[in-house]
C-alpha cells in the first residue's frame, strides 16, 4: 500500500442546500466531467505558462511554498500542477455545483475529495468532478478554467470528456442540466472541437458522452474506412461505430495520454451503472444506530460488512454512511482511484462503480473469465441489480490495444442477458458500452 494522509470533518451538509435531499424520490445517476490541461504529469511543463500565475499570485496572498513548486516544476510525487490549488479556492468552485467536501485523502499521485454528492479527483494535470442529484455540475467550468490558469499557469484546456446516464427523473433537473442538448450547447461554449454521442437503445439507459480531441492538433489520422482483416469476424457479431477517426501515429503528443509516457498500462475507465438493486442487499446501505454510527465510521462498517474492501484489497478507502440511507466512497492505488455512490432505496434504487485502476493488473489470473468480466462480476454480487450498463473506456495502447478482445469482452455474465453491445472508436481512446438486464 502506498503511503497516504488523511483530512477529515465531520460535518454533514444541510438538507435541501448541499445533498440533493428533497422529496419523494432521489436521482442517483452521476453527471461526470474530466479536464486534462496535460497528456500527463510529466508533460505539464510544456502546458503551463508560469509567467501569468506568477503575476496572478502576486497578487494574492499565496503560499511561498506553493509558489516555489509551481515555479519549479515539482516533480509528480510532490504537490504540482492542479493539486497547489487550495481547498477554499475549491470549496467556492464547488459551492456553484451545490455540494460540499465531507473528507479527503491524498497520495504522492492524487487528491481524492469525497463530496456530499459523489466524488472529485485532482491529479497535477487533470481534475475528475462526478455529481449526482440536481447538482450543476458544468457551472463549474468557468470557475475551474480561471482558477487553473491563476494558480497553475493552465490557458488552455488539453482535452475534455463529460458523460451521464439517462437521468431518472430528468424533469428535476435545472439548467444547464435540462437537456443533453443544453448540455452539449453550454459545453460548445467553452471547448473548441467537441462531439456528443447517445449511446443505447433503450431511452432510459443510454449513456451520453462529450469528448474533445486533443488541442494541439498534431496527429496524423486515416480516412480510411477499411475494416482490418483480424476484425470481420467480429464485426458481423457486434455492432462497432466511429465516433472519430483513430489516429495511427503522432509526431509530438499522443491524443492516448500513456501511449508514449512510460506507463505500462492504458488509460482506462470502468463504469457500471446499476438499477433495480436487491433489496436485501441494500440492507447494508442503511443507517443503524444499533450497528454502526454514520459518516467515516459507519462507512469502513459498509465497506467489511459488503466485501467492497476486498475488491482491491491493497487501496485506501475513504467511505461515509449518510443518514438515514446511502453511500459514497472513494479508494486509491497508487496513481489510480475507484468509486462506489449508492441510493438504497426501492422506488429509486441506483448504484454506480467506477475505476481507472488497469483491470489487467487488479484482476488478471481468474479463471475463465477476462478481467473486465471478473470485475463486473465482483461489483454485481455487492448489489445484485435487476440491470445495469457497462461503460469501458480504454486508450489506444501499443501492448494492450485489441479491437478484438474488446469487442468480445463483457459476454459471460452469468445470470443477464446481454440487450445491447457497441464498440466505439474515438481519437485515441475505444469505448465498449453493454447493457444487461435478468
Amino acid at each position: 500500500m502506498v503511503n497516504t494522509t488523511t483530512t477529515a470533518t465531520n460535518v454533514i451538509p444541510a438538507s435541501g442546500e448541499n445533498y440533493s435531499a428533497q422529496e419523494g424520490a432521489f436521482e442517483g445517476p452521476e453527471k461526470l466531467l474530466e479536464i486534462w490541461f496535460s497528456p500527463s504529469a510529466e508533460r505539464m511543463k510544456d502546458h503551463q505558462n508560469l509567467s501569468s500565475s506568477e503575476e496572478s499570485s502576486e497578487d494574492s496572498n499565496e503560499d511561498t511554498t506553493v509558489r516555489r513548486r509551481r515555479r519549479s516544476h515539482a516533480p509528480v510525487n510532490e504537490r504540482a500542477g492542479l493539486r497547489v490549488i487550495p481547498k477554499p479556492a475549491l470549496d467556492k468552485m464547488l459551492a456553484l455545483v451545490k455540494c460540499t467536501v465531507l473528507n479527503v485523502i491524498s497520495n504522492e499521485n492524487v487528491d481524492a475529495y469525497l463530496l456530499s454528492e459523489s466524488s472529485m479527483f485532482v491529479y497535477p494535470h487533470k481534475i475528475i468532478l462526478k455529481t449526482c442529484g440536481t447538482t450543476t455540475l458544468l457551472l463549474a467550468v468557468s470557475r475551474l478554467l480561471e482558477i487553473a490558469k491563476s494558480y497553475c499557469g493552465f490557458e488552455k484546456v488539453w482535452r475534455v470528456f463529460y458523460s451521464r446516464k439517462s437521468f431518472l427523473f430528468p424533469e428535476r433537473q435545472i439548467g444547464p442540466h435540462r437537456s443533453w442538448e443544453e448540455e452539449v450547447t453550454f459545453l460548445d461554449r467553452y471547448f473548441d472541437a467537441g462531439s456528443s454521442y447517445k449511446i443505447g437503445k433503450e431511452l432510459q439507459d443510454q449513456w451520453h458522452l462529450y469528448l474533445t480531441k486533443p488541442s494541439d492538433d498534431v496527429l496524423h489520422r486515416t480516412t480510411s474506412k477499411v475494416v482490418p482483416r483480424h476484425l470481420r469476424g467480429v464485426m458481423q457479431e457486434h455492432e462497432i461505430k466511429s465516433g472519430a477517426s483513430t489516429p495511427v501515429t503522432s509526431d509530438s503528443e499522443d491524443p492516448s495520454p500513456f501511449g508514449n509516457s512510460g506507463y505500462s498500462h492504458p488509460d482506462q475507465t470502468v463504469e457500471i451503472h446499476m438499477t433495480g438493486l436487491s433489496q436485501e442487499k441494500m440492507k447494508n446501505f442503511y443507517y443503524d444506530s444499533k450497528l454502526t454510527v454514520n459518516g467515516t465510521v459507519g462507512g469502513e462498517w459498509v465497506d467489511k460488512e459488503t466485501g467492497i474492501d476486498q475488491l482491491y484489497p491493497l487501496a485506501n478507502i475513504d467511505s461515509y454512511l449518510f443518514e438515514p440511507c446511502g453511500y459514497s466512497s472513494n479508494g486509491l492505488w497508487e496513481d489510480r482511484y475507484f468509486t462506489f455512490h449508492v441510493t438504497p432505496e426501492a422506488e429509486c434504487s441506483y448504484a454506480s462503480f467506477e475505476s481507472n485502476i488497469p483491470v489487467e493488473k487488479s484482476h488478471n489470473n481468474m479463471g475463465e473469465q477476462s478481467p473486465i468480466e471478473a470485475l463486473i462480476t465482483r461489483v454485481l454480487d455487492i448489489f445484485d441489480p435487476t440491470s445495469f450498463t457497462v461503460t469501458y473506456f480504454t486508450s489506444h495502447h501499443k501492448e494492450h490495444h485489441s479491437h478484438g478482445q474488446m469487442v468480445r469482452s463483457m459476454s459471460a455474465l452469468n445470470g443477464y442477458k446481454r440487450t445491447n453491445r457497441i464498440l466505439y472508436e474515438f481519437d485515441g481512446y475505444d469505448l465498449v458500452y453493454g447493457h444487461y438486464a435478468k
